[in-house]
């Protein structure tokens, strides 16, 4: 069965079910559209450029409390200043909203209806993450473990993961533990495509973070609560911000000690509809 959702920015959720006595009575722009330009070329067309329009949900609410329940939406709408809408189906999908405008009706029977406008503000995503399986080489024998650390020299980290994206999504990668000069290299088809690389030398433990979103792309580190800017610390002869190419890859990593150290990665798959 469908299940929509809101979710705001410290995770209330507001339902469009019983729970919350608010009832989808109608819906549409779930699906999607395309703004194409062509070139003619002696009255036959050529496809020139493609471009995905802007997602318009519009649906029609019945607020089951009338009055009492239109004002329990208004402020849970009002306060929240991000808005996540879930799609729940064989899987859940989720994309970023703004609640353009909702009308109120006047009361019939103790209910109240609205109509509800969504402009969609992302693509229809899906949250992945990968751990690093680690092997361990000696004497010609290879050795697989599941825990997400990895030793250098003695010890190589690989994780497989697919982006089932019609396009290259954004990677965000977490290390934790001691580094020299870390390495994050991506590959397909044993070819690597693009990688990371940080000039530095840690023995405190640090936490690494770098995001790869392009509207909130930054690199930092934290030792003992302080925040740091590591963006002067990168190899700038790679890539460093990676994007995740369409299809399975191989992601490499490499902190170049011989201590545990933990590498997530984590990515939003993109789809224009559900």
């Amino acid at each position: 069965m469908r299940k929509l959702y809101l979710v705001n920015e410290v995770g209330t959720t507001y339902y469009f079910d019983y729970r919350s006595n608010t009832l989808i009575e109608a819906i549409d722009g779930l699906g999607f559209s395309y703004d194409i330009e062509y070139q003619d070329f002696a009255d036959s067309y050529v496809e020139n450029k493609r471009t995905i329009n802007q997602g318009i949900i519009n649906m029609k609410l019945i607020f089951l409390d009338g009055y009492k329940g239109f004002t329990k939406w208004r402020d849970f709408v009002t306060k929240s200043s991000v808005l996540r809408l879930f799609y729940q189906s064989d899987g859940v999908k989720y994309c970023y909203i703004n609640v353009k405008s909702s009308t109120k009706s006047q009361i019939e029977s103790g209910i109240i209806r609205s109509s509800v406008v969504l402009e969609c503000l992302t693509l229809w995503l899906v949250n992945k993450s990968a751990l690093i399986s680690v092997i361990q080489s000696s004497e010609g024998k290879t050795y697989a473990y599941t825990y997400p650390f990895v030793y250098a020299v003695s010890f190589n980290g690989k994780a497989i993961v697919k982006n089932d994206s019609v396009r290259e999504v954004p990677l965000n990668i977490k290390i934790t533990g001691n580094v020299l000069n870390p390495r994050v290299i991506i590959k397909q088809n044993g070819v690597a495509l693009s990688g990371l690389r940080l000039l530095m030398d840690e023995r405190e433990d640090p936490i690494i973070e770098i995001s790869s979103e392009p509207t909130n792309q930054y690199m930092i580190k934290t030792i003992n609560g302080e925040v740091i800017d590591i963006y002067q610390e990168q190899d700038f002869t790679y890539d460093n911000f990676l994007f995740l190419p369409p299809g399975t890859s191989e992601i490499f990593f490499d902190p170049g000690v011989r201590e545990p150290c933990v590498c997530e990665i984590t990515f939003r798959e993109e789809y224009i509809s559900n």
